[in-house]
């Protein structure tokens, strides 16, 4: 296998300090082409990563290791690691200005055969781990594991699957494969010296107690670093810069015009790489991105910055490929649809020297919360509730009665969850229920799932039920971080997509720091019925970053005429695909039902998504299990 050169597009496991793990190491090492010791000589990194992905200090007989984008140097890092305690120095390394270090990482330790490795409080940077050759083994991607320990697929979560993206927590997070686990967000695997492992929480949400003003503040210094270390071309994890433009090199960022991507490209083009700046124009008409992104432009601080427009008419139509849409993926991701497009943007901005791309992805996630925080703020600020609840009312025609009766209502997670069992079938749009819930709307499954499978999900979330906690104590905050977590599994994915096509995709708003910043705002501040994303607005013209014409964008460009040209131009492909699919094969699909909605009208008042995560769960069984499905999901006990 040929050696990773593109940050993102590698793996790396993590092996405990003992002698009976060399047996695993031998197993990951077929395919592994870096190697990081224990301080006693044992394997302890082995894997795929770039030249400057990883950053390796040694303090006495502790190693701390950063993996992924970091301003830390090798230098910096020692500095912060306390002789003899490794382990703890991870907490002091993640005592940035929030939440922890700028930028996106994983955290690793080892000390006396003592180990403590870490993703991210965002999800964005994931740890699973797995027992194989007789130790317990943690890795960044589920299937290097599962394909280690030979695993089996568990029906059980294929048929969860069918339900993304309303997946409730912490359902969300297992792995498809029997004896493959994953470590939760914001949670530190700590193996002691036998080879014991236990989870320990180390980041724990922010109470959203801030005000706006005191929010935007923190905000905009986040964000502000965030981009800059992008920008700068120094620290870990591929970010060097070495190609034609200021010492940053060149870097590219969305610019759709909207105040996500605008807000990014302004900040970026304040440093020292050269900005491409890249907007997308779509076929409908109505989509005004191009005309936002053209004012965008012409007020950028840096002149050497080149706006190039790529219409989507020259990219490769939705659903191209989707025959292998699920391959080099660790588990069905709804971006599917978009993966070709993806993949050749990424190739034409690589083409055209850029190192890295910035994405304002998570932005909707961390500065908007969902209609369950009105619940919430029922409770800490009735008055402003009641406005806000009259316009949201309206707005989205929930009728009184039922609105009443969901404002009153006071069940726990727990008590929610297994309710939620009771009922799965799909919500159709305008159909007046409020949503006030756990989530914005209850976990549903499509028309065409099977009896087998809605007794697979039952299962699944009445077990999780007895014992699951929310995310945070109030709907609103819950809702908040469930949201974060979703939308870092997409973009977790989609750095995959675009990191092979030669062009890591970064999204600053998933910086743990920037999501701190943001969750640290008072529900009711952070969302309003009446103004457009109050607290970026705030933070980008309170230091005057973006002009204020541009922050008074109220319009959001959207591609669904891309989707139904990709449903009508791929029709021979996705009809291949669900002739025999293996959902069906398994018991979890009408078959028939299936191609009727894929194939012809699609049913009215049913979300789009519904569809797009069934291909996405048949793709990456295709991908995963092939034609031997029904041995290959049963699995090896042993495994598990």
């Amino acid at each position: 296998m040929p050696e990773c050169t593109t940050p993102g597009s590698g793996w790396f496991a993590v092996l405990p300090d003992c002698d009976a793990a060399r047996a695993a190491a031998a197993v990951l090492g077929t395919t592994a082409t870096r190697l990081v010791e224990h301080a006693s000589g044992r394997p302890w990194l082995v894997g795929q990563w770039a030249e400057d992905e990883v950053t390796v200090a040694t303090v006495g007989g502790g190693r701390v290791a950063v993996v992924g984008l970091s301003p830390l140097t090798g230098p910096r890092l020692t500095a912060l690691v306390r002789h003899d305690d490794a382990l703890g120095s991870l907490d002091r390394i993640g005592a940035g200005p929030n939440a922890g270090p700028t930028g996106s990482c994983h955290l690793l330790a080892s000390q006396s055969g003592r180990l403590r490795s870490q993703g991210t409080a965002s999800g964005l940077r994931r740890l699973f781990s797995a027992r194989l050759a007789g130790v317990v083994v943690a890795c960044d991607r589920a299937d290097v594991l599962a394909t280690a320990v030979d695993a089996g697929i568990d029906e059980r979560l294929v048929a969860l699957r069918l339900m993304d993206p309303l997946i409730p927590h912490p359902l969300a997070e297992r792995p498809l494969w029997r004896g493959v686990s994953a470590v939760p967000a914001g949670t530190a695997l700590l193996t002691d010296a036998a080879g014991n492992t236990r989870t320990r929480r180390w980041w724990q949400p922010p109470e959203p107690e801030l005000s706006l003003g005191e929010g935007a503040e923190l905000l905009a210094g986040a964000l502000t670093d965030a981009v800059a270390l992008r920008t700068a071309g120094g620290g870990s994890g591929g970010s060097g810069g070495g190609r034609a433009g200021g010492s940053g090199g060149v870097i590219s960022s969305d610019l759709s015009g909207g105040l996500d991507s605008t807000s990014l490209c302004f900040l970026a083009a304040r440093g020292p790489a050269r900005l491409l700046a890249l907007t997308l124009t779509g076929a409908d008409p109505a989509n005004d991105d191009l005309a936002w992104a053209h004012r965008a432009a012409a007020h950028l601080p840096d002149p050497n910055t080149e706006h190039h427009v790529l219409p989507t008419a020259d990219l490769p139509p939705h659903y191209t490929g989707v025959l292998h849409a699920g391959e080099g993926v660790d588990e069905p991701f709804t971006g599917g649809r978009v993966r070709a497009p993806f993949a050749e943007t990424a190739r034409r901005m690589a083409a055209l020297g850029s190192r890295l791309h910035l994405s304002g992805e998570g932005a909707d996630q961390i500065l908007s919360a969902r209609t369950p925080y009105l619940h919430t703020t029922l409770r800490a600020r009735p008055r402003t509730a009641l406005t806000h609840l009259r316009a949201t009312v309206s707005t989205q025609r929930w009728r009184l009665l039922p609105t009443l009766r969901a404002l009153a209502d006071r069940r726990s997670y727990g008590r929610w969850l297994a309710d939620s069992a009771r009922d799965l079938s799909p919500v159709l749009a305008l159909d007046g229920t409020p949503a006030l819930g756990w989530q914005p709307l209850r976990p549903q499954l499509p028309p065409w799932a099977g009896p087998d499978a809605a007794a697979a999900v039952r299962e699944l979330l009445w077990q999780s039920a007895l014992e699951a906690e929310p995310l945070a104590p109030t709907r609103g905050q819950h809702e908040a971080l469930w949201s974060v977590r979703n939308g870092a599994r997409l973009a977790r994915q989609l750095t995959r997509v675009t990191s092979e096509a030669g062009l890591p995709t970064h999204y600053p708003f998933y910086d743990d720091s920037v999501v701190e910043a943001a969750l640290s705002v008072r529900l009711d501040e952070r969302t309003t019925p009446f103004v457009y994303k109050p607290l970026l607005v705030r933070a980008m013209g309170m230091r005057q970053v973006v002009p204020a014409e541009l922050l008074a964008r109220r319009t959001k460009g959207e591609y669904s005429a891309e989707m139904q040209h990709g449903l009508r131009t791929r029709r021979a492909d996705l009809a291949e695909l669900l002739d025999r699919p293996l959902l069906a094969t398994l018991g979890l699909v009408d078959a028939d039902a299936l191609r009727r909605a894929c194939l012809s009208m699609f049913p009215p008042r049913l979300s789009p998504v519904t569809l797009e995560a069934t291909l996405a769960v048949e793709t990456w069984l295709r991908a995963h299990a092939g034609p031997t499905a029904s041995t290959a999901v049963n699995g090896s006990e042993a495994a598990a």
